[in-house]
């Protein structure tokens, strides 16, 4: 009966223990969002577009299908939300065609992440 009485308690004393694969602390759990573009230069003079992607990672890994994505630009036109497919959102960035120069921030962010990249708008090269 003692020994009985002994198992429960350890028992009752481990369940209370979380048992967790990857601490959250640890570097798996880390959540990072990196844009990029292509192309990173786009013509200021007429409505040209560029695609941007949002690389979300939840650690090394992609972050579950469907997270969403919230796009915005100082300049221009972007799509302003996408959802991750294998930790990829994709937007288009259309240039407003105001023949003025100038970089242009894009900002993206996913849960509690933003990332910011940049893309120039020029004037094409006329040719003498």
């Amino acid at each position: 009966m003692l020994r009985t009485c002994i198992l429960f308690c350890l028992c009752v004393m481990l369940s209370g223990c979380a048992f967790s694969v990857a601490p959250t602390d640890s570097k798996e759990s880390t959540l990072t969002i990196v844009l990029s573009a292509y192309p990173t230069q786009l013509s200021a003079e007429d409505s040209s577009t560029a695609e941007v992607w949002a690389t979300v990672l939840q650690g090394t890994n992609p972050v579950k299908d469907g997270t969403n994505v919230r796009f915005a630009t100082t300049a221009g036109v972007i799509t302003d939300e996408s959802q991750t497919q294998d930790g990829l959102a994709v937007a288009q960035l259309t240039s407003p065609a105001d023949g003025r120069p100038r970089r242009v921030a894009v900002v993206a962010q996913a849960l509690t992440v933003r990332d910011t990249f940049d893309v120039d708008l020029i004037l094409e090269d006329v040719g003498f």
